[in-house]
């Protein structure tokens, strides 16, 4: 007899306020939403005082839209993490990767979708008094952009095939292996490139492309 085995339980961070730590921040390139394509950026965080029953520290990510309008929650994130707002001075020049290590007060959320509880982002905020601004994170800390030029392979390899899959699906990336800008697209050119992700990693596994 061959049954379905024992789905497995997850370990969900608890919901609350917790004290974290930057580790990763990825661009994600353009990918698709309920709004349509948008240009998204993650951030991945870890928790030094939440473990899982088997002790590894729980890690957390939350995904943004890559936008600095006022009403954006990307921008109002970082402002409430730095505790400052945001000037002219910082657009274009902020360099997002620079939170690499700093800490933060995460506020968790569960939310039930069809059936099941997820843990979720709902705020990040500056980290508690007497706790410094910089930690060194337990993972390694990557900052990860599309925008590099040549394109950072040892970085992208160093991510979690997960994340290299949904990276793999942008046009930023198709157009970073082929070291181009990438040239504005329709909604429906990226529909269609967005299914190709496969043939573009055979494509970069089937040619030597110079870094």
């Amino acid at each position: 007899m061959i049954v379905m085995p024992q789905e497995k339980s997850r370990e969900l961070v608890p919901a609350g306020s917790h004290l974290a730590i930057c580790f990763r921040v990825i661009d994600l390139g353009t990918q698709a939403t309920p709004f349509g394509p948008k240009r998204q950026i993650m951030f991945g965080f870890e928790l030094p005082d939440e473990h899982t029953s088997d002790g590894w520290q729980h890690t957390i990510s939350r995904k943004f839209t890559y936008s600095s309008d006022k009403r954006s929650a990307l921008r109002g994130e970082i402002e409430s993490w730095l505790g400052r707002q945001l000037t002219a001075a910082d657009f274009g020049r902020l360099d997002l990767g620079d939170m690499l290590g700093r800490s933060c007060t995460l506020g968790i959320r569960h939310d039930v979708r069809e059936g099941r509880t997820f843990a979720n982002v709902a705020s990040i905020m500056k980290p508690p008094k007497g706790v410094a601004e910089r930690l060194s994170p337990t993972n390694p800390a990557i900052a990860f952009s599309l925008a590099d030029e040549p394109f950072r392979i040892a970085e992208f390899e160093a991510l979690p095939g997960w994340l290299q899959s949904m990276i793999g699906r942008s046009p930023e990336y198709a157009a970073a292996i082929r070291g181009k800008a990438a040239s504005p697209m329709t909604v429906g050119e990226f529909a269609s490139l967005a299914t190709t992700g496969e043939r573009l990693r055979q494509h970069l596994a089937d040619h030597e492309i110079p870094f």
